[in-house]
């Protein structure tokens, strides 16, 4: 862990502490790691990495939704436009996602945000639809 640069996050947050985390798709439809723990309300700086050939992408929903997310993921399938929308469904639950990552695009993409002030199991998951069966995670906040 070390401090947030006071020039990437707002003021208030300057003194916080900055939470790194790195999680990759594997070939076998899975994320390592398969869950990583940061302190409520803390900044995250978490890297997704997709080496795969596959398009992935990295969901983190409200604890008990990843069912819900998921099956909105799917649905997604047979609209126009469910790829340009990284198939995440427009929904509260969704609480930070990253775009879905290929061959021939970025393979890897950061995503900065606060940790929930809540403590919980939030899970992740991929959202391109059929693999959030069993593409998911959990981030576990704590106190």
């Amino acid at each position: 862990m070390r401090r947030i640069p006071s020039k990437v996050w707002p003021p208030e947050y300057s003194n916080r502490v900055l939470s790194s985390v790195t999680v990759s798709a594997t070939p076998d439809l899975k994320f390592t790691p398969t869950e990583f723990t940061v302190k409520a309300g803390s900044a995250v700086q978490l890297m997704f990495r997709n080496p795969d050939n596959l398009y992935h992408n990295l969901v983190i929903v409200n604890a008990g939704s990843l069912d819900k997310i998921g099956l909105k993921a799917d649905m997604m399938a047979g609209q126009a436009d469910g790829l340009d929308k990284n198939y995440v469904p427009d929904d509260p639950d969704v609480l930070h996602f990253t775009p879905q990552i290929t061959l021939g695009i970025a393979r890897s993409y950061k995503l900065n945000f606060f940790a929930p002030s809540e403590p919980g199991e939030y899970p992740y998951i991929c959202t391109f639809p059929g693999h959030w069966r069993i593409m998911r995670g959990v981030m576990k906040v704590v106190k």
